[in-house]
């Protein structure tokens, strides 16, 4: 095991969203807290974006078990050790279910499920409760959101950009057109979410590790093109279906600068 990746705290999917809400200076009702590691990093940072992919069955096991198939992000924190920057962080969140929606409702908005009750995408077409990219917006913030064409509508009016991505059987297809919609949206956004789910649909893992890094790689490489300073945030939203053994999701958090 990498050393970097030994060093992880535990923290819980409730955390994330208040987390972001203190780095964008922002007061938002959670109950989760704010993790310290990130904020005592980045808060004074002139972050000029943060981008936020929730990345489906990324448990934390699967990051841990296939690490090596995660070169650029393995090598992202190998750069930042040997530099001694100590930029980047690996956590092991605890999910609070074992499916996508409920999983991606609290990364969004810092609640309990007994909080949000959002079991469903119906659900959350009902939901008075704002996300943080929704109060984001409200506070003047360009934002965007690139997802499954009826999660992403469920946004309509309420932020910046949606690119909604219809849903089909070629799931490579599908997160191929998710990685195009955020490329699309990086030089407009200050706070940008996008849902990639290969590796839930794939149960190769070998190769749907090998894909979603290439996804991440073509994303950062593109980001750094912009010359913006951005703070990236990878988050499993529920571990593997098929493993009852993992209870955690895995969150990378590193910096991408000028």
């Amino acid at each position: 095991m990498q050393e970097w990746l030994s060093n992880y705290k535990t923290y819980n999917q409730t955390d994330v969203a208040p987390t972001i809400a203190r780095l964008l200076n922002m007061n938002y009702d959670a109950d989760g807290v704010p993790i310290k590691e990130i904020i005592d990093k980045f808060c004074e940072d002139e972050i000029e974006t943060i981008v936020f992919l929730i990345i489906d069955s990324l448990g934390f096991n699967i990051f841990e078990t296939y690490l090596n198939n995660f070169k650029y992000i393995s090598r992202i924190f190998e750069d930042d050790r040997d530099a001694k920057k100590d930029k980047n962080m690996i956590f092991k969140l605890k999910a609070v279910a074992r499916y996508t929606t409920p999983c991606i409702a609290t990364l969004l908005n810092g609640k309990n499920i007994d909080k949000h009750m959002l079991f469903s995408t119906d659900d959350v077409y009902k939901s008075s409760i704002k996300s943080i990219l929704e109060v984001a917006t409200d506070e003047g913030y360009d934002t965007g959101i690139v997802m499954e064409t009826r999660g992403a509508l469920s946004f309509k009016d309420r932020i910046t950009y949606i690119i909604p991505v219809d849903d089909r059987p070629n799931i490579i297809s599908f997160d191929k057109e998710t990685v195009s919609g955020v490329l699309n949206l990086i030089p407009k956004t200050d706070f940008l979410i996008a849902h990639l789910r290969t590796i839930d649909v794939i149960k190769d893992y070998d190769y749907a590790t090998r894909v979603m890094d290439s996804f991440i790689k073509t994303i950062c490489e593109e980001f750094g093109k912009t010359g913006k300073k951005g703070l990236f945030f990878l988050c499993g939203d529920h571990p593997v279906h098929e493993d009852l053994s993992e209870d955690s999701v895995a969150l990378i958090v590193f910096i991408l600068d000028k």
